[in-house]
């Protein structure tokens, strides 16, 4: 057999132990050990990026579930932390969802797989200039960069072994997860109004509290000055929470 045959051979055999056959010389044993070694890496690396779903799906469909990433993707990249990105790739653009697995598994994966993308972001390393104690209202508030405003139709942030529902409620989920000046990745959960503002905090460049506020005033068609009270509350908030850094220092590249 040509030496690439032979590779392409081995290699399928790793994939798929079960459908496809070992190459021409290669001994069962050392063909398990292989098997065995390379899957078991790949699942511990997704074990840790993706525990809940591992519960709510069980031993038996998560082994299934991984043997196939394993057996039909092509990943792209050589490093180890990137693998649950492809994990979540595999999952939301070639994946098949057979009937027992539950509907909300896509966005599940997702939103599991954003605190590992959090925490490894490097955004935050070439911050603009900003006031940390800049006026919010007035001034333009700078977004933390390492920072995700998050829709979905399930309630991701709820679901447990215990919790699987079947279909998915009429509003959906808005989440905002941030990484912290303590480096620790944060979650929470916003109402669609405050969803709505931050997301024009961080869509609007150059965009102030107050000329955000009066967008979603208009958006929602309420008076801007009900709104007013509030917005200024969440902006307060948010800085002491670090999703807001301050007001960018005028002529600030955003």
């Amino acid at each position: 057999m040509d030496f690439q045959d032979y590779q392409r051979a081995f290699t399928a055999r790793i994939r798929d132990p079960q459908a496809r056959p070992r190459p021409p010389g290669a001994s069962a044993r050392r063909m398990k050990v292989y098997e065995g070694l390379l899957y078991n890496n790949l699942e511990g690396f997704l074990l840790g990026c993706f525990p809940v779903s591992r519960k709510i799906l069980g031993a038996r469909r998560w082994k299934r579930l991984v043997r196939a990433f394993f057996r039909d993707h092509a990943c792209h990249t050589p490093y180890f932390r990137q693998i649950p990105e492809e994990f979540l790739k595999y999952i939301q653009d070639e994946w098949a969802a057979p009937e027992d697995f539950p509907a909300f598994l896509p966005e599940l994966v997702h939103y599991e797989w954003v605190e590992l993308s959090l925490d490894v972001a490097d955004s935050d390393r070439n911050l603009p200039g900003h006031d940390p104690d800049g006026d919010l209202w007035l001034g333009v508030p700078l977004v933390n960069p390492v920072l995700r405003v998050l829709a979905y139709r399930w309630p991701v942030h709820r679901l447990s072994p215990r919790f699987k529902p079947a279909s998915p409620p009429e509003t959906p989920t808005f989440i905002v997860a941030w990484r912290d000046a303590s480096l620790s990745v944060r979650f929470q959960q916003l109402n669609p109004a405050a969803a709505r503002f931050l997301d024009l905090l961080v869509s609007r460049s150059g965009c102030t509290g107050q000329a955000a506020a009066s967008e979603l005033a208009q958006a929602l068609g309420h008076p801007e000055a009900s709104l007013a009270g509030h917005a200024r509350e969440l902006l307060h908030a948010w800085r002491a929470e670090g999703i807001l850094l301050g007001t960018a220092t005028p002529g600030a590249a955003l």
